[in-house]
């Protein structure tokens, strides 16, 4: 073998190596996020001791979440095969069928990945599996019917030219591409199944929809390489065109999304009933008004600090507009009783639901008053609640939640907390620590719509 082609051998040998590296190296986060337990102290209370209660670490419940980081990723994946089939489509001028096929199998995966599912609060969604859902609308399932059955048309009438061609381009590209789209292919499909007992739910599966989208778009560009761009000027404009193909998208599927989670956080307490958010926007109270016409909206959040948030102005308009019971809290930290058995009072009657509850991040303060919810209310046990908190925060709940649960739960259910192991443990965690002794509250009303909020 001459000097050129023991070269020409190796350049094979990398060219085919280096896409399954980079998909490899993708794996190291994912393993990473399941076995690293975040331990960090709590610099406000340092001394608070604070146990993870989960069985796998927090951020990867947190990234297993429908329309959260892990489908975000799915998406942006997806969006780069659509730009690179677009690239190779307009270069190739439909001299193969590969750039067609390829360009709306990605649009396909765009549209799941910008549609996830389960939603949280029992919103039929726009993924394909609402066209099996009774509580869609006829309309939207015949609208999503009909976009499924044209993207396989067009992709069978794609499949079945290049089985009649001999055309040694597609040939080629599938030939050197062959493991990739094999596992491309297996991944992708293993996106639909769940691993019974495996936890978190929803995340390695989340995980196996990247990792077949990387393997196709590792394809489609070794592919697009094959066509050669030998001049510098002719590289720049083809990448400026696939980068700005692939934010457009983005921006697109970001949109899609968003009908999935109108409110950010959005958690869904108990259904048709209670639910937790971050501070909604005016768009995001609009949809989620449309779906569960809420009765009663309670801020958290002392609005009358310097923290107060921009959104403020807009959810009061909101309120007003649409005849909405509002409550806001108090920057007294004296009313604090108070002012959660207001909270507590006001979704607990009928006529107050349904309720949206929400802070500024939902991270701490709405989390943290699910769990004295779940206690009180529901009489959940406390490690299933700190494992919720858990999985939502994506971390291990703030030192101020175990103060929070010492000090009210035992005044409020105290033959319950006294018999809950994980409260003796919450009290042992919290050593040394001064709690707030607990005040009883004065009656409080709810204000009407258009009265200025109330503040116990």
């Amino acid at each position: 073998m001459g000097d050129g082609a023991v070269v020409e051998a190796k350049r094979r040998a990398g060219s085919s190596v280096w896409p399954w590296a980079i998909l490899l190296l993708t794996v190291l986060p994912a393993i990473w996020h399941v076995v690293y337990f975040p331990n960090e102290l709590d610099p406000e209370f340092p001394k608070v001791d604070r146990p993870t209660f989960s069985k796998m670490p927090p951020p990867a419940y947190r990234l297993a979440e429908p329309g959260d980081t892990l489908d975000r990723v799915a998406m942006y994946m997806a969006a780069a095969g659509v730009a690179i089939s677009l690239v190779g489509l307009i270069r190739s001028r439909r001299e193969t069928t590969l750039w067609p096929t390829s360009l709306v199998l990605c649009l396909a995966a765009l549209w799941h990945a910008s549609t996830p599912g389960p939603t949280f609060d029992g919103w039929h969604g726009l993924g394909f599996r609402a066209i099996f859902d009774g509580n869609t609308p006829a309309w939207e399932r015949v609208l999503i019917a009909l976009g499924a059955f044209g993207a396989a048309t067009v992709v069978a009438l794609n499949l079945r030219a290049w089985f009649k061609s001999s055309r040694s381009n597609g040939e080629t590209w599938v030939s050197s591409n062959r493991g990739l789209l094999l596992a491309a292919f297996v991944l992708v499909a293993a996106r639909q199944f769940e691993i019974p007992g495996v936890e978190p739910v929803g995340y390695w599966p989340r995980w196996a929809q990247i990792w077949g989208l990387l393997a196709f778009d590792l394809a489609l560009f070794r592919s697009l390489g094959m066509q050669g761009f030998p001049r510098f000027r002719a590289r720049m404009g083809w990448t400026t065109l696939a980068a700005g193909a692939w934010l457009v998208l983005v921006v697109v599927g970001v949109k899609v999304s968003w009908f999935h989670r109108p409110l950010e956080r959005l958690h869904e307490v108990e259904p048709g009933k209670v639910y937790i958010s971050a501070m909604p926007t005016y768009p995001g109270l609009q949809v989620a008004q449309s779906r569960h016409q809420f009765k009663t909206i309670i801020n958290l959040f002392p609005e009358d600090t310097d923290q107060r948030s921009s959104r403020l102005p807009d959810e009061h308009r909101f309120v007003r507009e649409n005849g909405i019971k509002y409550i806001e809290a108090s920057a007294s930290d004296n009313h604090s009783d108070e002012f959660l058995d207001l909270c507590l009072a006001t979704v607990q009657d009928p006529a107050n639901l349904p309720v949206l509850i929400h802070c500024h991040g939902c991270m701490d303060r709405s989390p943290g008053w699910m769990g004295v919810y779940r206690f009180i209310v529901q009489g959940r046990p406390l490690d299933s609640i700190l494992k919720e908190i858990e999985a939502h925060r994506g971390y291990r709940p703030k030192a101020s939640i175990t103060l929070l649960f010492n000090r009210v739960l035992e005044a409020r259910a105290p033959e319950r907390y006294q018999a809950d192991p994980t409260a003796a443990l919450l009290q042992k965690n919290a050593h040394g620590i001064k709690i707030t002794p607990y005040v009883p509250p004065k009656a409080r009303k709810l204000t009407q719509a258009g009265e200025p909020p109330v503040r116990p």
